[in-house]
């Protein structure tokens, strides 16, 4: 059985047969790990992100969306400031930019250049955008966003309703016309104790938006998956409620333990979880690290793939050994795991 890297990502979730998992990185390399192997002997032609994928032999994993570098709203002055305080500040300075017409966005070129990447067989791609707990956090801030809960709930409220309404729009405008192997939200909700927030905030704050625009994504057949670092080990079963498919990246010093995931949401898929920590000790100390993963990829839905970004202390050399170990894992696994259900959005389909 030959697949093509869509092929096999959709029929490992959909509990089917497969002739290895997916040999992907979801996230660019580090710019400081890159120099530290160009200073190894990488070819300096190679130092692209697409260039290197291909120059390791992974599967290529490739990322467009939306950010808050895509609209012309005013950036904030410093790391973790915002870009408004108060609600006349959200009327008169950001939202009459932030909302533009989703086909001034998304080209007719860049529509061509998703598709060639399909018709090679040799690529996932995937679609993001902001969360409601990432989108209003670029807007406030960090500290007076996490205030803003409590000081200004029905701005907050506001502000996500906006935007939920103008993501549907871009769905619809999007999937449309090319069906992505999965999208992400980016949220970035918890740290290494857990979740920033309560799940009464949670629940009051971000599950309605959630609620209203995965439906929409899911009518098109692509699954949701949720971007957060740190200990999710509570969250998942949050973004479970809302209909999230998945979540990435499972970081492992966070204390977040993917065995236990499967268990408590059987719907959802894993991306990551592999210890980035462990891979400047060598060859042993990673194959050892694919042997903890092992148990959860054979019964399903789980997909390793470094935990974050790798760490400029990683040689080129023990890089290339941890792909080889990689492929050697992922050849392992030729089914999804009979007792894991497959996702509900293949499911259905």
């Amino acid at each position: 059985m030959t697949l093509t890297a869509s092929e096999r990502f959709k029929r490992y979730l959909s509990g089917q047969e497969v002739d290895r998992l997916p040999i992907i990185e979801w996230a660019p390399w580090w710019h400081l790990t890159v120099q530290r192997w160009l200073q190894d002997g990488l070819p300096p032609e190679c130092a692209g992100y697409e260039d290197l994928q291909e120059y390791f032999g992974l599967d290529k994993c490739l990322q467009v969306g939306i950010n808050d570098e895509t609209v012309d709203t005013p950036k904030p002055k410093g790391e973790g400031l915002g870009i408004m305080e108060t609600e006349e500040d959200y009327e008169n300075i950001v939202r009459p930019t932030l909302f533009p017409d989703p086909a001034t966005i998304f080209t007719d070129d860049f529509f061509a250049l998703l598709e060639a990447r399909r018709q090679r067989g040799d690529t996932l791609q995937f679609f993001t955008v902001q969360g409601f707990f990432w989108y209003p956090r670029i807007l406030w801030g960090i500290e007076n966003h996490l205030y803003s809960f409590y000081d200004y709930p029905e701005l907050y409220h506001r502000i996500c309703e906006d935007h939920a309404n103008w993501m549907i729009k871009v769905f619809r405008y999007v999937f449309s016309r090319f069906r992505f192997d999965f999208m992400s939200l980016a949220e970035d909700m918890s740290y290494n104790s857990g979740p920033m927030i309560s799940k009464q905030l949670f629940d009051e704050f971000l599950a309605p938006y959630y609620k209203k625009v995965i439906p929409v994504i899911h009518e098109y057949g692509v699954p949701v998956f949720i971007d957060s670092d740190g200990d999710i080990t509570m969250a998942v079963d949050w973004y479970g409620e809302v209909g999230a498919d998945g979540m990435f990246p499972l970081e492992r010093k966070a204390g977040v333990d993917v065995s236990l995931y499967v268990d408590k949401q059987p719907n959802m898929a894993f991306l990551g979880h592999y210890d980035k920590m462990c891979m400047k000790f060598g060859k042993e100390a990673m194959r050892a690290e694919f042997e903890r993963i092992l148990p959860s990829m054979m019964r399903g839905k789980v997909i390793p793939s470094v935990d974050h970004q790798t760490p400029p202390d990683v040689p080129l050399e023990y890089y290339k050994d941890y792909v080889s170990l990689f492929k050697e894992y992922a050849s392992k696994v030729t089914h999804a795991g009979a007792s894991i259900a497959p996702c509900p959005v293949f499911a259905e389909k």
